[in-house]
């Protein structure tokens, strides 16, 4: 079994740092079943994010996709132009 939590937004603000581009990458599989990162919770995530930093006045591109699995390279190889991108 697979279990999975989101980070608290905070946390996720502070791994974020200072870029200026920030992809969230979303996965069809594990996490979508647990509600935890599926192509649901990678949108709320990058619109949370978005708002977020916009009230603290800090300008970011903040884009979100999700794959059918993060575990397989040949998933990631789909959206390689969105990653060298960000």
């Amino acid at each position: 079994m697979i279990i999975a939590e989101q980070k608290p937004l905070d946390e996720i603000k502070a791994l974020v740092g200072e870029a200026k581009r920030v992809l969230v990458v979303g996965c069809g599989t594990c996490v979508t079943v647990c509600f935890a990162g599926g192509a649901r919770e990678a949108a709320i995530l990058a619109s949370s994010l978005r708002m977020s930093f916009k009230l603290d006045h800090k300008v970011k591109e903040i884009t979100d996709v999700t794959v059918q699995r993060q575990c397989e390279w040949e998933f990631l190889d789909q959206i390689e132009k969105q990653i060298k991108k960000n």
